[in-house]
Parts: C-alpha cells; structure tokens; sequence
C-alpha cells in the first residue's frame, strides 16, 4: 500500500475512533454525574453508620473507574487520529534540555540523578516540538517508574550518527522481562497497575510520522536503554516534499 493510501486508511480510522469514542463518553459522563451526586446524597445523611460508609466507598469506586475509562478512551484517539504536525526548524540539544529542565526538580525530590550530555553543535531538526516532548516525557516517566534501587541515574545523551540526529536515554531500573520486550509497543499492552497500554504505541507513532525510528535494548535488574534517531532538517524536508508529490491533483471541476 503507497503512503498515501495508509494515511487515508488511517485517517478513516480516525474518524471511525471519534465517533465511537463519543458515543461511548456521553454515557461515561453521564455514570460519573451520577455517582458524584449519589456520594452527596449519602455524605449528607445524617447517621454514619457502616452500611452509609460502603455505600460511599462504592459510588467513589464508580467515579474512579469512570474516570480511568475517560482517560484510556482519551489516550486511544490521541493514537488513533491522525496528527496535525505543527514543524518549525527546531535544535534537539534544546528540546532535549527544555524538557529535562521541567522535571529535575522532581526528579530531584525523588532521589533520581538526572546526567545529561550534548552534543556541541545544534543538532537542526524540522519538527514539532510539543510532540517530541511529549516524546520525551513519556520516556523520561517511564524511566522514573522503573527505579527500583540505589542510586538512582537516568542519563541523558544527544548527538548524532550518519547525519542523523539522536537522543538516547538510559536508566539504570528494574530493566524490562524478556517475556515483554517484543509487546511494548502493542495497543494496551501494559505490566503498571494504572497503565493504559497506550504510552509506547503514541511515542512510536509520532517519532515515526517524524520520518525517525525508536529502538530500546534492556536487561532485567541492568535497566534500559531507549535511543530516538530523527531525521536532519534537509532530510525532513526532502520527505515531506516527496510525500506532497505523492498527493493526487484534485478533480478538475467542469
């Protein structure tokens, strides 16, 4: 199938996935009004006894898995639309240290040593900067959720490899299971008590609509190694002409 076919394909997809998931969210608004002013009605009676405390403690479970449902129905149309890329002319050096910027000092709280070490030329990327760190801070998150023992060091590299520029993230973690390594990036695939399955597949997608590939490497109780390589600014924009070469003419109107 040529490009353009997939990227109809997938915006059919798209469209298919919002109506679904309005369908679907109307009612799940409605269960958790619902469950909201059920927990009112019984936080106002006036006798506390056990049966009105496992009454409250249902209808707050309600409202907590409607809301988690909210969420995974939210995560699959960020996957499953197709994305409107804003690209500017864009450094990966800075990208890279505006987004380590915004969470050291939560790392920082949590014990984690964040190491970080540039490339000391700018690295021209044509991109859009929002995804790539939306890219990054679902790794960087990932990365934290894995620290298992001391001390705690995510490092941080960029550079760059036959002309394309990359950035690698390591931790030194829990490491990933030989069991799960080829079913990270499956739709709703997840080993976290909270997770949606939804992180990998959207960090893959967009590094992919960027013309870059994703490789991780792992080894349990070692931690894992998460290495990003995207296209230079000229090789991005001799894609994007190629692919607007590939778009049909429209129909000429008589």
């Amino acid at each position: 199938m040529s490009s353009t076919g997939t990227r109809k394909r997938l915006a059919d997809l798209g469209a298919v996935a919002s109506g679904l998931a309005h369908e679907i969210r109307n009612p799940l608004n409605s269960l958790y009004i619902n469950s909201q002013i059920l927990e009112e009605m019984l936080a106002a009676l006036p006798i506390a006894t056990d049966r009105k405390e496992e009454l409250l403690s249902l209808a707050r479970a309600n409202m907590k898995v409607t809301q988690r449902l909210n969420d995974i129905l939210s995560e699959f149309l960020r996957f499953a639309r197709p994305t409107a890329m804003e690209s500017v002319v864009a450094d990966l050096n800075r990208v890279v240290s505006d987004t380590l910027r915004f969470l050291e000092v939560d790392f920082a709280r949590r014990g984690i040593e964040l190491e970080s070490v540039f490339h000391p030329d700018p690295l021209p990327l044509f991109a859009d900067e929002k995804q790539l760190r939306q890219v990054l801070l679902n790794i960087l998150l990932n990365a934290e959720e894995a620290m298992d023992k001391e001390p705690k060091v995510i490092k941080v590299t960029t550079g760059s490899e036959r002309g394309q520029p990359f950035v690698r993230i390591a931790d030194n973690g829990r490491g990933i299971p030989r069991q799960d390594r080829k079913q990270i990036f499956r739709l709703f695939f997840s080993t976290k008590k909270s997770g949606t399955g939804l992180g990998l597949p959207i960090v893959r997608k967009i590094v992919r609509e960027h013309g870059g590939k994703i490789g991780i490497r792992s080894r349990e109780g070692r931690g894992t190694t998460v290495t990003i390589s995207l296209p230079s600014e000229k090789r991005s924009k001799e894609r994007l002409s190629a692919q607007a070469a590939e778009r049909p003419l429209p129909e000429k109107v008589r």
